[in-house]
């Protein structure tokens, strides 16, 4: 029996075209930024399918927010440590 309900990552993938007008309205820097941005969304949906009742933008948004604190914990992590 085939699925009644689409998986996330085609509810992502949905989602970044419907937002692909803005998208080119953006500069060209801004639109790679935008596509790294929605690669780290889609580094998150698996989590973001067992959370099927919340708004797929929440689980998108706090998605980029994780990654995004990785890149500034490595950042301070890199910061601190002594130089050789």
């Amino acid at each position: 029996m085939g699925r009644t309900v689409p998986s996330f990552r085609m509810l992502l993938d949905s989602i970044i075209m419907e937002l692909g007008d803005f998208k080119r309205a953006l500069r060209r820097r801004d639109q790679q930024v935008f596509d790294r941005i929605m690669d780290m969304a889609r580094e998150h949906a698996s989590a973001s399918t067992v959370a099927a009742a919340v708004d797929p933008m929440d689980t998108i948004v706090l998605s980029i927010l994780i990654e995004q604190q990785k890149q500034i914990d490595d950042l301070k992590e890199d910061s601190d440590a002594p130089s050789p």
